[in-house]
């Protein structure tokens, strides 16, 4: 018998716990770090948030009255850092055009944010569900390529993409947001931890519910 969803929480939540991911201190800075984790490891965004911080620059607000060019300069460990400040800047200024800010774009509907955040240039259905969940509390589950990587390996969902996975962990885990935060925290240190491009597989706490492990212990 596969693994369920449910189970594979369960099984994480006794090895991790509560992971209080994602690591910010505001709104603001899970919309941030949300555009400049694309294509980067969290590391290297820590460091630009650090940079950001030490020149000032720690709301949307400050994002949108500074010259992208200026914020490219403090991004540059992000990777495409002009692209990201772009990026970063259009957004910054869309979300205070229409909503002043994040506390107020928090009381609209999943379908509105959704309609209103992917048309935006740098908003892939991974950024926005990020932002989605980690900055305004909805339950929209954010699926990254760790994510895909262990419900494949697990054999939880076979041949996985972005959508089967959320489609079947909002079926299994609903609408609870802390818990939809927490699940996701803890596939990132699953990930970062034990289930690499080249998995540490002796070492993982639900190898033995792994299809992968199975398959492949000598």
């Amino acid at each position: 018998m596969n693994l369920s969803i449910s189970g594979l929480y369960n099984k994480l939540y006794e090895y991790f716990g509560e992971t209080g991911w994602w690591p910010a201190e505001t709104r603001d800075e899970v919309v941030i770090g949300a555009i400049l984790t694309q294509n980067t490891s969290w590391s290297n965004v820590e460091k630009a948030l650090f940079e950001m911080k030490r020149n000032g620059v720690r709301t949307l607000e400050d994002i949108a009255s500074l010259p992208v060019e200026q914020l490219a300069t403090y991004i540059r460990s992000s990777g495409f850092y002009n692209q990201k400040s772009r990026r970063l800047h259009n957004l910054a200024t869309k979300i205070l055009e229409k909503y002043g800010k994040l506390d107020f774009m928090s009381v609209e509907s999943m379908t509105d944010l959704e309609n209103f955040l992917l048309p935006i240039n740098g908003i892939g259905q991974e950024t926005m569900d990020s932002v989605l969940l980690y900055a305004l509390d909805k339950p929209a589950f954010a699926v990254d390529k760790y994510t895909i990587r262990i419900f494949g390996r697990t054999g939880i969902i076979d041949d996985p993409t972005l959508y089967s996975v959320k489609n079947a962990v909002n079926k299994d885990l609903g609408n609870d947001v802390p818990m939809l935060k927490n699940f996701h925290g803890m596939l990132v240190y699953l990930a970062k931890d034990f289930c690499k491009t080249k998995p540490k597989c002796d070492e993982c706490p639900v190898r033995n519910d792994c299809a992968y492990y199975k398959a492949n212990r000598k």
